[in-house]
């Protein structure tokens, strides 16, 4: 789609005249049109790479995001922030020279052109936006550690990174839409509880039959359908990412955690995606799913024949990690005559939802699988919670009903002149909590009176010399809890409706003790 990026390195070959530009030039030229002279619509900009300045500029933030020890996949995302950032620069620095004073970046005419230009091209509304997110860290960037050739103000800086945040900022509301319209379109078309339990069991039946196939004659294509069948059925059980199974190695299968109570093995991957936020990765296999990788071990070993061995679990005919797991999945799902095409992700998605479904968006099982499947719940639920299911606004329904029917009882089961009463003393609910940790020196303080079941109860009235507050006891009712409220207003009350009191409120203290 865009034009192929010009090396970074080249930045011996800089043109004298560069540096001595005319004077009126150092400025940008006003702009009749704010996308420039040129189209509005986005399309490849060639980056001033003769320019030292930009140059060691990028290589500078290159550094910065990829850090001392980078990983692959950290290396191909800081390319793709790179390949935007040269766009950017490329559509900003078009008919200016001395470009090296950086004052071209300070034309927010031109920037919002740039803006308009993305809403008006084909690409997908999230990648736009890492173009706005990227553009901005650049800016940034410059802002914090500006090269000393740079004459663009600390003012014009700070416009131009104001400018890119409202941009972002009117970006977010199309980006949710967008993401809503894509996870109703895979809830459309998301794995169900049967194909997952379907894939599991062919698989179980397959891998037999492979491994003793492979033991005879090994071909590549059977070892592509077993790591294929593996594969699926491990995700389709714990909704694992690709990177799991990827950068699963030899020795953390040997070095598995043995239980001789389950006759279970606890494998721990620790090179994954997720692995700050939730340490290794999980796998806990029976003795048979764990022979399973034993074989494989073994047949890799075999095959080898003297060739270096490589060190992951899943590889290839070169005997290192084999990346195609994805395209195997796809292939054993297919040779399953199950619906639609499965990979990872949509393994994942499907089990994500259902443990939500079934277990409750906010209960505590859910809770240990993702924990389980390295799951960050919160994540998803920033825009998953907001699509409701059939069933889940059927629900939602009856509760506005149920809210709206007068006279009827509450969810609680309280009807709602008891809940009246209830919260004239809720009041004092916080001075009965700080005085539940109270010695027993203060109990005895407090004056009890004792009446028969039979006659009304009589409520006597003390003061607590720490707070000088009455405090009404019904000793038959309730002999271990204080009644706080004012002498007039006890015997105001009927014995029914301080014996009805003290009941709720000691309801309340067993369910907080409980809690």
């Amino acid at each position: 789609m865009f034009g192929s990026s010009e090396q970074l390195e080249e930045t011996s070959e800089v043109p004298p005249q560069t540096s001595e530009a005319p004077p009126q030039t150092s400025e940008a030229p006003p702009q009749t049109s704010e996308a420039g002279p040129s189209s509005p619509s986005f399309r490849p900009t060639s980056f001033p790479d003769h320019v030292a300045v930009l140059n060691m500029l990028l290589e500078d933030f290159k550094e910065l995001q990829e850090g001392p020890e980078p990983a692959p996949k950290l290396i191909n995302n800081v390319q793709s922030k790179l390949h935007r950032i040269r766009q950017f620069v490329g559509w900003m620095s078009q008919g200016n020279t001395n470009l090296g004073k950086l004052l071209f970046l300070g034309n927010i005419g031109r920037l919002r052109g740039w803006v308009k230009s993305l809403r008006t091209n084909k690409m997908s509304l999230t990648t736009t936006l890492h173009y706005l997110k990227n553009v901005r860290q650049f800016v940034v960037f410059i802002q914090e550690t500006p090269p000393p050739s740079s004459c663009l103000s600390k003012t014009n800086l700070k416009r131009v990174v104001r400018e890119l945040k409202a941009s972002i900022k009117s970006w977010v509301r199309p980006v949710v839409l967008h993401q809503m319209r894509v996870k109703g379109k895979k809830d459309a078309t998301m794995h169900s509880m049967k194909e997952l339990q379907e894939c599991r069991r062919l698989a179980l039946v397959a891998i037999p039959k492979l491994l003793s196939q492979l033991e005879k004659h090994h071909t590549y294509l059977d070892q592509c359908s077993l790591f294929g069948y593996v594969t699926a059925y491990l995700a389709s059980l714990y909704g694992h990412r690709l990177g799991v199974f990827l950068n699963m190695t030899d020795e953390q299968v040997s070095q598995a955690v043995y239980e001789p109570e389950g006759n279970d093995y606890l494998i721990k991957v620790e090179d994954h995606k997720t692995n700050e936020s939730f340490g290794t990765a999980k796998l806990l296999l029976s003795d048979k799913e764990y022979g399973w990788f034993l074989a494989i071990i073994r047949l890799k070993r075999k095959w080898a024949k003297g060739v270096k061995l490589s060190k992951y679990v899943f590889h290839n005919t070169t005997f290192s990690a084999d990346k195609n797991l994805t395209k195997y999945v796809k292939r054993a799902w297919s040779d399953m005559k199950l619906r639609g095409e499965a990979t990872f992700t949509t393994l994942r998605t499907a089990v994500a939802t259902f443990a939500r479904d079934r277990h409750g968006e906010h209960s505590q099982e859910r809770k240990t699988l993702a924990r389980l499947m390295c799951h960050d719940t919160a994540t998803s639920d920033k825009f998953y919670t907001m699509d409701l299911t059939m069933e889940q606004a059927r629900r939602g329904r009856l509760l506005f009903e149920q809210a709206q029917k007068e006279g009827e009882e509450s969810v609680t089961g309280t009807k709602k002149e008891e809940e009246v009463e209830e919260g004239e003393e809720d009041q004092d609910e916080e001075m009965e909590e700080e005085e539940e940790g109270d010695s027993d020196k203060k109990e005895e303080e407090t004056a009890e009176v004792a009446t028969s079941s039979k006659k009304k109860c009589t409520p006597s009235v003390t003061r607590s010399r720490s707070q000088k507050s009455c405090r009404v006891m019904l000793f038959p009712l309730s002999p271990h809890k204080a009644l706080r409220m004012s002498p007039q207003k006890a015997l105001r009350m009927s014995p029914e409706k301080l014996t009805h009191i003290i009941r709720v409120r000691r309801n309340r203290m067993v369910e907080r003790r409980r809690k």
